[in-house]
């Protein structure tokens, strides 16, 4: 267990500085932050589209790798990484409309946490 937590611990320091290096390289080049947020979104979307894929053709691959990228690193450079996987393997599995549940609640329910957030701070 906690050579779980550190691979996670690990892979999050990486994500963060990611997250944080596309902020900065944004920042100094005149563009507007959230051009680095969608980057960051997307490019976490391609990379746990591939990685999920190709953990799962090698099944030697130890779990500690996998939470170190996923967990760690992508979950650390973006959630919607993860959100966007979730989503498309409830559509593999069939679940069509608990796909789009998932996807309004999930986008719903946060613009609405942020909202209340600002109000109560």
């Amino acid at each position: 267990m906690i050579n779980s937590i550190l691979a996670v611990m690990l892979g999050g320091a990486f994500g963060a500085l990611g997250r944080f290096g596309l902020n900065m390289l944004f920042k100094q080049s005149g563009l507007a932050l959230f051009w680095a947020t969608l980057s960051a979104n997307v490019l976490g979307c391609l990379i746990i589209g591939w990685v999920y894929q190709w953990f799962s053709q090698h099944a030697h691959i130890s779990e500690n790798l996998q939470l170190f990228v996923m967990v760690g690193i992508l979950g650390a450079l973006t959630t919607w990484s993860t959100f966007s996987m979730e989503t498309v393997l409830m559509m593999e599995h069939g679940e069509i409309l608990k796909a789009l549940a998932y996807t309004l609640i999930t986008v719903v329910a946060c613009f609405t946490a942020f909202w209340v957030g600002m109000k109560i701070s």
